[in-house]
């Protein structure tokens, strides 16, 4: 029998491989694409606009790039959900958001694995610890021992009730032992701003947005949530190694198009899309953001997403058995 993983790979190239190609898929594409990001601009829009111009060279058309926030990325993705599946217009969305979004908000009804194929993942961001500059803490040892020795009066921050950063932090505290309290803000730009400005003693941030404030000393990073070392960053011990049944919630960024799409469209994008990341200067700019450039394969990807989805599952369940709210 299939691994849930496996089944759900072999679910998207068995339905992408019974789509014959249409003269449409043959022409693609004719027009400009429109690709939704569900997050305010200067985000993780920059991302996505570093390769633009390589992919609109390749396709002959250009790239439409539209934010779309609301609702922890839910508004946007729905808007692609509804949309006609021609490959005009495609979703770039970090998988904490489209995973997480639909597991922990109510009224949220798409299923990253059901309404949507995967083209290529981006890019992948590492998941660090940071405190506040003048926390008494200056290794992850001193800062567990903190966090043991001041149970319920230590906060964390993070971008929203039901974000990977909320039930990352909820998950240390519970393998610690040790309760904290946390305090929601409106993105991942405003949760490190809390902690730059001293509101919280830490949070779970990606290693794009931090390694600037890190370079300034604004703040102080103790740790990688697990993953992949991140560019331009010191040596870090890994937070999944030094605490027993923590896990890591990953965090990269990919492209989708609507269920139904062509086959062919979706490879001609896939193809585009990955010759983008390979070229040097894309591949040095993201790790001078400290970003690990990808451009996997369809499958690839679609593997990751089902692992990734499979954690989160776990995680959500075991937040929602402590009574973790997420509305």
């Amino acid at each position: 029998m299939l691994r849930p993983t496996l089944c759900f790979v072999a679910a998207v190239v068995a339905s992408m491989a019974a789509q014959a190609p249409t003269a449409a898929a043959q022409t693609y594409p004719d027009r400009p694409i429109n690709i939704i990001v569900p997050f305010p601009p200067g985000g993780a829009d920059i991302y996505l606009r570093a390769v633009q111009p390589h992919v609109e060279k390749s396709l002959g058309q250009k790239l439409v790039i539209q934010n779309r926030a609301g609702a922890n990325g839910a508004v946007g993705t729905e808007a692609v959900r509804r949309s006609k599946p021609d490959g005009n217009t495609l979703l770039f969305n970090v998988t904490s958001s489209v995973i997480m979004a639909p597991l922990t908000m109510a009224d949220v009804t798409f299923d990253i694995q059901r309404d949507f194929l995967p083209i290529t993942d981006l890019l992948y961001s590492s998941i660090v610890l940071a405190v506040r500059k003048d926390l008494p803490v200056n290794d992850l040892g001193s800062f567990i021992a903190y966090i043991k020795a001041n149970p319920g009066k230590v906060t964390f921050s993070s971008s929203g009730l039901g974000s990977a950063p909320h039930l990352s932090g909820e998950a240390l505290a519970r393998q610690l032992g040790a309760p904290m309290t946390h305090v929601p803000y409106k993105g991942i730009a405003p949760a490190v701003q809390a902690i730059i400005g001293g509101e919280v003693d830490w949070g779970f941030t990606n290693s794009a947005g931090t390694l600037q404030h890190l370079r300034k000393g604004s703040v102080k990073v103790l740790a990688i949530a697990g993953g992949k070392p991140p560019p331009g960053y010191p040596a870090l011990p890994d937070l999944e190694k030094a605490v027993p049944g923590f896990e890591n919630l990953a965090v990269f960024a990919a492209i989708w198009a609507p269920a139904g799409t062509p086959r062919a469209i979706i490879e001609k994008l896939n193809s585009v899309f990955v010759a983008a990341l390979k070229s040097p200067d894309i591949r040095k700019r993201y790790e001078d953001l400290s970003l690990i450039p990808a451009g996997n394969s369809i499958e690839a990807t679609a593997k990751a997403i089902a692992d990734l989805t499979a954690v989160a599952k776990r995680q959500v369940e075991q937040a929602k058995a402590a009574g973790v709210p997420f509305q």
